[in-house]
């Protein structure tokens, strides 16, 4: 799965980020991609990932592309 906050802004992209990962934790998946672009809210998300009970670790694989996250999530049960 995969949620594209690029182009948000700060408060709207928070919540599409948020209901995103509920349901990806609903739907069983154990791993999103999550793009925001190079603006503050690539400085934020971390801060939004440590903060859900959803997400077990969050991980920026991609050293040329900043904006973009892969979020582990928490096993459903």
């Amino acid at each position: 799965m995969t949620i594209d906050l690029h182009g948000c802004h700060i408060h709207e992209g928070w919540r599409k980020f948020n209901r995103a990962i509920e349901q990806a934790y609903l739907n069983n998946y154990r791993r999103v991609t999550v793009i925001t672009g190079q603006g503050s809210m690539m400085q934020e998300l971390p801060t939004w990932a440590h903060n859900h009970a959803r997400i077990r670790e969050i991980k920026n694989p991609q050293k040329h592309n900043p904006g973009s996250f892969t979020i582990i999530l928490v096993k459903k049960g």
